[in-house]
């Protein structure tokens, strides 16, 4: 019997063992659960290792992922986060989407949504697509253009990301041709990919460059990888109906005028339709639902000073304006005559029940995902933005941070719009 047992588990080892050993292999299963897969959310952060000279130079983010098939773009990466091009510099908020034929980003100072072909140059697109570590996603064939140029592929041991068995694919990129060089996110010369045993989805993957004196490495990881259908509104980036598209994707078919009509020349700048400035400053008439399961409208919160703080856990300022946020709600608990209500708002957040224990001990009442319209209402361009509404449903204050406006001053003008509305 133990004999039996024992060739068994031989035979059963010599069936797995050619699958799991082969790196092209489970590259191949990788792609075809990209491809197969209705959907995912997940939390992505990029980091860098290298020796402290280079360290400083290179880029850190933190953002929502979002990836799915859209009904008109096909696979689509969607990001929307904060990223510091350099260690010391500021961060920048994007929101970005990556398609096999497509750059897509919103500029919020010019109100318009950008959508560029492939051929747009490093230079006419903002930075973080050059960081995008996990563009094969996105690809109609995952991972095919990248074995066909490859030197080499090994498998190395497994390792454990964000909790999850990942199997772990090594690759050396080709050398460049004769009179050619790699430059830009592209001169790496090795990847290490990181699969998850279980579905086969990427959790991590390394860009190393090892040139020489030059060594350095960035790394982008996802964590809490939800698998779910996703929108086509999931899929696209954020901009309120205010905002133009500009799209030099599409080449305008001409029109041929009807020999019996006169031909009317287009004006040669066709300007955007602007609707009117409201000369009532009225809150929008939202609705959303707390942790609580309480359910937040205009007409609930009338009579009541009403504070709503939109953030997310991937916005790097708002883990420094969230404490102030939740001091300055402990400042107005006992207030009554009106009553001071302090909502914080977590937008398009990958794992809720993160959010819920970080903010559970927190002053303020917590809101997270509400639906996509919340955020169009109060035509949100970055985060966190606060906005103080007074107890007649009027917006006294709508103020987000900026270079001249940190976190602490932010909460302080927030408090100042209170103090103002309370008539005090």
């Amino acid at each position: 019997m133990k004999h039996l047992l024992h060739i068994l588990l031989i035979a059963l080892l010599i069936t797995q063992s050619p699958a799991q050993d082969d790196p092209n292999q489970i590259l191949q299963d990788a792609a075809a659960a990209i491809t197969s897969t209705p959907g995912f959310t997940a939390k992505v952060t990029l980091s860098g290792e290298g020796s402290q000279m280079i360290l400083s130079t290179l880029p850190s983010l933190t953002a929502r992922l979002t990836f799915g098939t859209h009904s008109e773009q096909g696979p689509s990466l969607h990001m929307l986060g904060e990223l510091r091009s350099t260690q010391t510099a500021a961060p920048e908020s994007f929101d970005i989407v990556y398609t096999t034929d497509k750059y897509i980003w919103t500029d919020h100072p010019k109100s318009v949504v950008n959508i560029r072909p492939p051929s747009v140059s490093a230079r006419q697109r903002p930075t973080v697509f050059s960081y995008l570590l996990l563009a094969e996603l996105a690809k109609d064939q995952p991972f095919n253009s990248l074995l066909s140029k490859a030197e080499s592929i090994a498998l190395e041991d497994n390792q454990s990301i964000a909790g999850t068995d990942c199997r772990v694919v090594f690759i050396t990129r080709a050398k460049p041709g004769a009179g050619t060089r790699r430059s830009g996110a592209g001169s790496h010369t090795h990847e290490r990919w990181f699969i998850g045993t279980d579905d086969n989805l990427p959790r991590r993957v390394e860009n190393i460059t090892d040139a020489g004196m030059i060594k350095a490495t960035l790394i982008m990881e996802l964590s809490g990888l939800s698998v779910a259908p996703q929108s086509d509104d999931d899929l696209f980036v954020f901009a309120p109906e205010t905002y133009t598209i500009s799209d030099t994707t599409k080449k305008p078919t001409p029109t041929i005028p009807d020999a019996d009509q006169p031909f009317e020349k287009p004006e040669p700048n066709p300007t955007k339709i602007t609707p009117p400035t409201p000369t009532d400053p009225s809150a929008p008439n939202y609705t959303f639902t707390d942790t609580n399961n309480n359910q937040i409208t205009r007409a609930s919160q009338s009579g009541r000073i009403t504070v709503l703080y939109f953030f997310g856990s991937w916005s790097i300022p708002a883990n420094q304006t969230s404490p102030l946020l939740s001091t300055l709600a402990d400042e107005f608990a006992e207030q009554t005559d009106p009553p001071v209500n302090i909502f914080a708002i977590a937008l398009r957040e990958s794992d809720p029940d993160s959010v819920l224990d970080d903010h559970a001990t927190n002053s303020y009442t917590l809101a997270i995902n509400p639906p996509n319209t919340l955020a169009s209402l109060f035509q949100l361009r970055v985060y966190p933005t606060v906005v103080v509404i007074d107890d007649n449903s009027r917006i006294v204050y709508s103020e987000h941070l900026t270079k001249d406006r940190d976190a602490q001053q932010l909460i302080d003008q927030t408090k100042a719009a209170i103090t103002k509305a309370l008539g005090n």
